[in-house]
């Protein structure tokens, strides 16, 4: 989660997010011999909380407000008989469709997990190798990666702040200064690049069909893309340990909420991105000659998380980031402040 978060930003904390959530308090459910049906309403309460959020930051914020939510709602309710217009209309059927994914996703997660634990392997190999130490990533980098995510962070809510052309441009300009003087992983930049465009896309669509000028719909779709590019510029230019270092510093300091000192000691194990290749690759093996139906896909997915599981042993920890603040990081900080002086003189 925290690799693709830092990639498209915090629309990828959706699926991965409602899991972690849900996923601990099922496994105890089912341990303690809890009906179906209470597992699923438990996590539909989870997934219809985190979704409501979610669809309240894509109207309030990419799609520009309740306001346009409800033109674009009016505008398809036109073309389509029987539906009634209106802002309570297009605010009980966002609410119907909330509820209804989240009583069918919730029933589908419940009833896999079943299948999955009762399918489980009962007998653990004898002996296996422990993973070698995690060497991917990184020298120490030019930036400390906690002003390179604060940085990310200023830009990030300043264009959150307003849609306005010169903030925009200033953010932009910003955001490309950013990409070549700290030098980072490239190899983010092409997937970060097709998810900003398609992010603008959908957002352009909505806002053209909902009754919003060009000039608005492009500004709209623009803030869209950059909101990506920032989160990805953040994951090249801190690299995979310097995310981990950030995430375990931010970890450390909240030791005193449940979960969270599992949550830090499990960051420290999972080692580098590089072992999700080698995942992502064994599952596409996995899936060769099975037949495309529902079914033997999922017990082939099933078979595959397990197998996966069996083989993982956590990394040796790793020895914390050297990390100090320089000119240079100070430097970066305040440059990210700088679109804020075309916000003030939009608004002036």
């Amino acid at each position: 989660m925290l690799q693709t978060v830092a990639i498209m930003g915090p629309a990828r904390f959706g699926v991965p997010l409602t899991q972690a959530l849900s996923a601990p308090l099922l496994g105890r459910l089912e341990a303690r011999g809890a009906s179906v049906a209470r597992q699923i309403s438990a996590c539909a309460a989870i997934r219809l909380a985190h979704t409501t959020a979610t669809a309240a930051l894509f109207v309030l914020v990419l799609a520009g407000g309740l306001q346009e939510y409800r033109d674009f709602y009016d505008s398809l309710a036109g073309k389509l008989p029987l539906l009634p217009q209106g802002q309570g209309a297009a605010l009980a059927f966002m609410g119907i469709g909330l509820l209804a994914w989240a009583a069918f996703a919730s029933t589908v997660q419940v009833l896999v997990y079943l299948r999955g634990l009762r399918r489980w392997p009962r007998e653990e190999p004898a002996t296996l190798a422990q993973a070698a130490p995690d060497t991917q990533d990184e020298a120490i980098r030019a930036y400390d990666p906690r002003t390179v995510a604060l940085s990310a962070a200023v830009a990030f809510c300043l264009l959150l702040a307003s849609t306005a052309a010169p903030l925009l441009a200033a953010a932009a300009a910003w955001l490309a200064l950013a990409w070549a003087f700290v030098r980072g992983d490239r190899d983010v930049l092409p997937a970060g690049i097709a998810i900003a465009v398609t992010l603008a896309a959908g957002v352009l669509v909505f806002a053209l069909f909902g009754g919003a000028g060009i000039g608005l719909a492009l500004r709209r779709a623009s803030r869209a893309g950059l909101l990506v590019l920032v989160a990805t510029w953040l994951r090249s230019a801190a690299g995979a340990s310097g995310l981990r270092e950030v995430s375990r510093r931010a970890l450390g300091r909240l030791r005193r909420l449940p979960a969270v000192p599992e949550a830090s000691r499990v960051l420290d194990e999972l080692g580098s991105g590089r072992q999700l290749g080698g995942a992502a690759r064994s599952i596409v093996d996995a899936a060769r000659g099975v037949p495309r139906r529902p079914l033997p896909l999922l017990d082939t997915v099933l078979a595959w998380v397990a197998a996966e599981s069996v083989r993982f042993r956590p990394s040796p920890a790793a020895l914390p980031l050297p990390l100090r603040v320089r000119a240079r990081d100070v430097a970066l900080v305040v440059s990210a402040l700088a679109p804020a002086l075309a916000l003030l003189g939009a608004r002036g």
